[in-house]
């Protein structure tokens, strides 16, 4: 930047502004819907995420403290952009989207080898051993937003 050179300053500085007023939520929206049997997605994932009434398999906190390097990245490249002229919303954006595949992942990898196994009388009941994966509806919720804070 050229000591003369203000606009970029200025754009910095406003970019800064609406982040400091922005927040990145990861997770299931209140209005996700149900399953077919009438159940609620958010109280399924909610029971799973804190472990009410059911073994904790943490889809959102754990897998983001499990994989905070990447979201470390994702952050700093954010800044980096933004320092360059970039615009906040759509970094936020970029994490956001970061966050979601880190939740989503976690499906895959049973909490980043965090979840307790299913008992062998659940996997004979729905046909498979996959934890937290009937339908597909719980990890396709999964989802992210950038709000005003």
């Amino acid at each position: 930047m050229k000591p003369n050179d203000t606009t970029l300053l200025k754009n910095i500085t406003k970019q800064m502004e609406i982040a400091k007023k922005t927040a990145i939520k990861v997770g299931l929206a209140s209005d996700v819907g149900a399953y077919n049997n009438g159940t609620s997605i958010l109280q399924v994932g909610t029971a799973h995420e804190y472990g009410l009434g059911v073994p904790r398999r943490s889809f959102i906190r754990v897998p983001m403290d499990k994989q905070k390097s990447i979201i470390n990245k994702a952050l700093k490249s954010g800044f980096e952009s933004v320092l360059k002229g970039g615009d906040t919303i759509q970094n936020l954006n970029k994490i956001g989207l970061v966050a979601q595949n880190i939740s989503k992942t976690s499906f895959k990898n049973q909490g980043f080898g965090t979840w307790q196994d299913i008992t062998d009388e659940t996997k004979e009941k729905k046909g498979s051993s996959k934890i937290l994966f009937d339908t597909g509806r719980l990890v396709q919720s999964v989802t992210f937003w950038v709000v005003k804070a």
